[in-house]
């Protein structure tokens, strides 16, 4: 039966196929949350249906739905992380329609001195990743740690992996089924965690814990001094507000880390609208600047950095028109932006090869043409095309983008 025209539905993903596309929505029902997943043919005709998951009846704690997807899209685990000490997992194969496993994962109590508390990472075999980062500050240094649990139908086990003496920032991890190993890379900082001073690269084996890979890569002087276009001096070595945003995994075993530097500022003012109880409206400036890529081989080493400029600033929108979209094809990666954020602009694109050597282009104008591209929202449809939506004036539209 086709629920989903009915009240009390939330559309958790939407998946394509390819020759279908899935809906995995939750319904709730009778005071129950159902987790389902409806299949449906390119005509959009119901094929096929099934209720994954009975939430029960929560009052006070209503199921918050988030989604994994493995790399060929056919496996997603579906996590409710409503309660902070469990985390209920459910993870489905969907040209099967069924139900791999369904476990809770008891939490620790997350240290506050930590970046995030969890990353997660499903294979394509439905083998899920719960990645947690231990004692990552001065004090404890020399117990720095990875904690890396791996869950499937039979199995349920931590390991351990030493992280050494720097402070880490922040990183992405990604399964790498052709090779069967979990990659990670990210960023660290020398003295504290407010400015970079240099990239990690982390690898391991799905099958031998002992095979694992760590290698830390200082920023050298001539890659700072060309992102920040100005000389660096022994006060400022680093890069401040930096975020890492994607991991593009290799077929070599190695990975593409890529980075933005972004960061918010809140300020009150009296301008005569939108006053609080204190006659102060809150205003947030956003600013999204530059990108930076590094490339590393399967030992862990760097070997290349490109510093991709832009500069952005925005107000009160979230970012919701700033940073990018990655566009991927074998030949080499698409980075496209809004050069500035306004209701008419141009956008351009950064083509990055795979030796590190990119153009900019200039790809769009918006003049007259009643435009604003979320760029950030933006689905890949194929290796040469992808969709932009653009939100102009309470208006939705689609915009198709070929290369």
């Amino acid at each position: 039966m086709d629920d989903l025209d009915r009240r009390g539905i939330q559309i958790v993903a939407v998946i394509a196929g390819r020759n279908d596309f899935t809906v995995v929505h939750k319904l709730r029902r009778r005071g129950h949350t159902y987790l389902r997943v409806h299949k449906y043919d390119p005509g959009a005709n119901l094929i096929d249906s099934i209720t994954v998951k009975d939430y029960g009846e929560r009052v006070f704690t209503p199921p918050v739905l988030e989604i994994i997807q493995s790399e060929d899209r056919n496996c997603i685990t579906v996590y409710n992380d409503a309660e902070r000490d469990k985390l209920e997992v459910v993870c489905f194969r969907l040209d099967k329609m069924q139900v791999l496993w369904d476990k809770v994962i008891e939490l620790e109590t997350p240290d506050r001195f930590e970046p995030d508390p969890y990353e997660m990472a499903l294979s394509n075999t439905g083998d899920f990743y719960l990645i947690s980062e231990k004692n990552n500050r001065r004090a404890k240094i020399e117990n720095h740690s990875f904690h890396i649990l791996h869950i499937n139908a039979t199995v349920d086990d931590i390991t351990q992996a030493p992280l050494g003496e720097y402070l880490t920032i922040d990183s992405k991890f990604a399964i790498d089924n052709l090779n069967q190993r979990l990659t990670g890379a990210g960023i660290w900082g020398d003295k504290n965690k407010n400015r970079a001073n240099g990239t990690f690269f982390f690898s391991i084996s799905l099958h031998n814990n002992a095979a694992q890979v760590l290698h830390y890569e200082g920023f050298d002087e001539k890659f700072l001094s060309i992102l920040r276009q100005r000389d660096v001096d022994e006060g400022s070595k680093g890069i401040s507000d930096s975020e890492v945003q994607q991991l593009v995994l290799r077929q070599d075993g190695g990975a593409l880390l890529i980075a933005e530097r972004n960061h918010e500022i809140q300020r009150g003012t009296a301008a005569g609208r939108g006053f609080l109880r204190d006659g102060m409206r809150v205003i947030v400036d956003y600013y999204y600047d530059d990108m930076y890529a590094i490339a590393f081989s399967s030992d862990g080493k760097p070997q290349w950095k490109t510093a991709l400029h832009k500069k952005q600033y925005s107000q009160d929108d979230e970012g919701t028109f700033s940073s990018y979209f990655l566009v991927k094809n074998a030949e080499h990666l698409r980075l496209l932006f809004n050069d500035e954020i306004k209701y008419e602009n141009t956008c351009s694109e950064y083509v990055l090869s795979p030796a590190g050597e990119f153009d900019r282009n200039g790809i769009l104008n918006t003049m007259n043409q009643e435009l604003r591209l979320r760029f950030r929202d933006a689905l890949q449809l194929n290796t040469s095309e992808c969709l932009v939506p653009s939100e102009f004036r309470n208006r939705l539209r689609l915009v198709l983008l070929r290369f």
